[in-house]
């Protein structure tokens, strides 16, 4: 089962390095993310925004709210805002991340 801890590690190491194969591994073949300004990425989109460097995207300070084999709430910062985000597991990998974004 993989954590959320894991794939915000690999979400790093992927915006750094420009290389979404790790991240890949870790999302379901129907994983999407939903953003907060409406609209969502397939994971095709996802990796390949990832394998971008973002927009640039930076993120840090994991703070995990709750975790289960099921779903996961988190916290961390993006950029320098605080968003916090709800991520669906399926079949042992991240099916839906569902982020929300909010000026601190």
């Amino acid at each position: 089962m993989v954590s959320v801890s894991e794939v915000f590690k690999a979400w790093q190491e992927g915006f750094t390095n420009k290389d979404s194969s790790r991240l890949a591994e870790l999302l379901t073949d129907d994983f999407e993310m939903v953003r907060p300004a409406g609209g969502t990425r397939t994971r095709q989109e996802t990796l390949d925004w990832t394998a971008a460097g973002g927009s640039p995207t930076s993120i840090d300070d994991l703070e995990l709210l709750y975790e289960n084999d099921d779903v996961a709430v988190i916290v961390h910062s993006a950029n320098g805002v605080e968003v916090m985000g709800f991520y669906t597991k399926n079949d042992g990998k991240i099916s839906q991340c569902r982020m929300v974004r909010q000026a601190v």
